[in-house]
């Protein structure tokens, strides 16, 4: 039996429940997301295993006295076999208060409250994952900006592409459409995109501009030295060197 840590409405700690209680009662708890990005502005998801449709890497409850972090590493490790690096970028992208209420033919009820937390890591696709996990069935780089014009619109196609623990498989590049990706019944699906894209397309901007600024300095580095060396020649020109 797993025990979660509970929380009143506003997220304030209340204590550590069994997973029964915990949904028998309706009490609030965490539940954490996980995606993966490139500083490319790329999303890495999962391909499900049962129905083949593209998800989120991972979606799983966090556990009593359980850090986020760890909650995260957890996630990837169950689908992909790989732990997160604590080198790579990891951040909340969003945050919301779920309600789900079910009732069973037998009159038993499923009360499930809880603050669902998207977090995502930076993935390096060149990372030797393996799958072990009979629920996934692949995973597939696509553009983040891509994949959310496709659900603003429901319609047309965008490419993915295959990662394999080799890489980014770009020569068997497969055509997404609307049918391809999982759609949750408690959740729109384009709100379930967009903020975690749009904090990809933020971290990837800010990356890209910070590696523009780093070539920048290199070349003015590279510049001045030049110039510095061409200055001492021409000091040194018609100098008596005997």
């Amino acid at each position: 039996m797993e025990f979660f840590d509970t929380f009143d409405e506003d997220g304030v700690f209340l204590c550590s429940e069994d997973e029964h209680d915990v949904h028998y009662k309706g009490l609030w708890h965490k539940v954490i997301r996980v995606w993966l990005y490139d500083n490319e502005g790329n999303i890495y998801l999962r391909v499900r295993g049962d129905d083949k449709k593209l998800d989120c890497i991972n979606e799983l409850h966090m556990r009593s006295s359980e850090s986020i972090s760890s909650c995260f590493d957890r996630g990837m490790f169950e689908k992909l076999g790989i732990h997160f690096p604590a080198t790579a970028h990891f951040e909340q992208a969003y945050m919301r208060k779920i309600r789900v209420h079910k009732v069973f033919s037998d009159n038993s009820e499923l009360k499930d409250n809880y603050f669902l937390c998207d977090y995502i890591g930076e993935f390096d696709k060149n990372t030797n994952f393996f799958i072990f996990s009979k629920d996934t069935d692949g995973l597939l780089e696509i553009n983040a900006k891509g994949i959310l014009r496709l659900l603003s619109t429901r319609t047309g196609e965008i490419v993915g592409y295959p990662v394999t623990p080799h890489g980014v498989d770009f020569e068997n590049k497969k055509l997404i459409t609307m049918d391809d990706i999982y759609e949750s019944p408690n959740e729109d699906t384009y709100t379930r995109f967009s903020n975690v894209v749009s904090a990809i397309t933020l971290l990837s901007q800010k990356y890209q501009k910070e590696v523009s600024e780093q070539e920048k300095l290199k070349k003015l580095a590279k510049k001045v030295e030049e110039e510095n060396i061409k200055s001492h020649a021409d000091d040194n020109e018609g100098a008596d060197i005997y």
